[in-house]
């Protein structure tokens, strides 16, 4: 399943061993053949150059990641220059990473695609090389800073160098079942206080026996007319999250974070997200699930229960096809076969505004997790970016700037690759009418949001404590057995435990 693979989670017991295992590496050692050679333009010569390419990127993203590759491997054909890409599974990546850089170095990967959150972790264990340099062999193919989004840039440096071509940058979204609010005549929410409002009018409307639902999926087709409120259980939940951590503990608090004026790291790369804005929302989200209202300086109430008890990853697209829930969280590489799936169960059923209609709809994460939907802040989505490293195993100043070359290439012209449900990190991309005139771009990539209001976690090299921690801590609120511990017992007993592998990893 995509889920278990777009995002890393390592068990807390084996972070040590995976950050000294990548503390292994050295640098190149300087050993670097000196075999570029330039035609008469000016421009390097390539003599059967094949590239090594180890990619993060799964299902269905790296089915149009190849699209471009082969794009490059035709442009380059004539000139001696070839790429080929692997991809290995989120959860095997890096371990298998490390384990060839520092004992297979010969079979080693050229090029890495990865979550551009691991530079500075990369680069400070030496795995990476700096590209500013290889850049500047290119001559006539010069790389412009300026071409990017300075956000996703800025997390490709390490120590002012840039260790990193990006990619594009992602966030997790609410899929939401716009057919059925549409029916109700309920505003689709644009930010906090308008999701309450949703959420309670759709309850109202279940307890009043008022509300229309319908079934929207393959297996219920035959079911998929309008029918007046369903036995739904003994209450009825409009939000459907996974229980077990699902994708959600992957976007949101990082996301609620940012929305209160707060930063994931500090200067030093150690963890910061335990600010009262994250404690608020953290409490509004249990909130959600127990139906109580702890923040009574909001002056919030429920109807009932928001979230349902329970769901996996399973029940989240179950519950949403079958009209029980109406918002669902996961990441946007699924919005193409979803919109597919459900486009052509319901076509011709209804048509509410004379064009093709689509009952599914895709909510970015703006403005949903601060009450102040006016700050300068609340636009902040918690944004992950894929990026193009080079291994420091690489000999050949040839093969260098080949890499550098292919990886600006890439990201350059990353439009068919974007379809997988990615926004870019290149502004020629972005703004590009090859990019905008796209069907993929109508139907789901631009309710993305603004690449600009992505925000990152940070040049830190302290990964896995800094993100895993809150993610577990998200899990913890979630957790009925911990529903008598404090919020801000949980966000400062996971607080300190960042703190300490840290501390721990520093002592080896």
């Amino acid at each position: 399943m995509k889920q278990k693979f777009k995002l890393l989670t390592i068990l807390t017991a084996s972070i040590i061993g995976l950050d000294t295992l990548f503390s292994c590496g050295g640098n190149n050692g300087g050993n670097i053949k000196d075999d570029l050679k330039y035609d008469e333009f000016g421009d390097p010569i390539f003599d059967n150059v094949k590239l090594n390419v180890l990619s993060i990127v799964g299902n269905p993203d790296n089915t149009y990641l190849e699209r471009v590759n082969n794009m490059f491997n035709d442009y380059y054909s004539q000139n001696g220059l070839s790429a080929k890409i692997t991809s290995v599974a989120n959860s095997d990546f890096y371990t298998q990473l490390a384990n060839t850089i520092n004992t297979d170095p010969d079979n080693a990967p050229d090029v890495i695609i990865i979550h551009s959150e691991r530079v500075s972790k990369l680069a400070n264990d030496k795995i990476i090389l700096p590209m500013d340099s290889y850049f500047d062999l290119l001559k006539n193919n010069k790389f412009n800073e300026e071409d990017y989004f300075s956000n996703v840039l800025k997390e490709c440096k390490y120590k002012d160098k840039l260790y990193g071509i990006p990619l594009d940058v992602h966030s997790g979204v609410w899929y939401y079942r716009k057919d059925i609010l549409e029916k109700n005549n309920i505003e689709i929410p644009t930010d906090l206080n308008s999701f309450i409002k949703c959420c309670n009018e759709l309850i109202e409307k279940y307890k009043a026996g008022e509300l229309y639902t319908r079934a929207m999926d393959k297996v219920n087709s035959a079911n998929c007319e309008w029918t007046l409120t369903k036995d739904f259980g003994k209450s009825y939940s409009p939000v459907v999250m996974s229980s077990s951590g699902g994708i959600e503990a992957g976007w949101i608090p990082q996301t609620a974070v940012f929305q209160n004026g707060g930063t994931l790291t500090d200067e030093s790369g150690y963890p910061k997200w335990n600010t009262d804005g994250l404690k608020e929302i953290m409490q509004l989200l249990r909130d959600f699930q127990t139906g109580t209202n702890s923040l009574t300086n909001r002056n919030i109430s429920y109807e009932g229960n928001f979230v349902s008890d329970d769901n996996d990853y399973n029940t989240v697209w179950s519950k949403l096809s079958s009209g029980e829930a109406v918002f669902s969280c996961e990441g946007p590489w699924w919005a193409e076969s979803r919109l597919n799936e459900y486009n052509s169960v319901l076509a011709n059923r209804e048509d509410l505004d004379g064009n093709k209609y689509q009952p599914l709809g895709i909510l970015n994460m703006s403005k949903l997790y601060t009450f102040d939907k006016d700050s300068a802040d609340s636009k902040s989505i918690y944004g992950v970016g894929h990026c193009f490293s080079i291994c420091k195993t690489v000999k050949s100043k040839t093969k260098l700037v080949a890499a550098s070359l292919y990886s600006k290439f890439m990201s350059e012209n990353s439009t068919d690759y974007l379809q997988g449900g990615h926004l870019p990190a290149n502004k020629k991309v972005y703004n590009s009418d090859q990019f905008r005139s796209k069907d993929y771009y109508k139907d789901y990539v631009q309710y993305l949001g603004n690449p600009e209001d992505y925000k990152m976690l940070g040049n830190t090299s302290h990964y896995s404590a800094v993100y895993e921690t809150l993610k577990s801590l998200y899990m913890d609120v979630f957790t009925k057995s911990k529903n008598n511990i404090s919020i801000d017992q949980l966000v400062e007993t996971r607080f300190k435990e960042a703190v300490e592998q840290i501390k721990s990893t520093e002592e080896l």
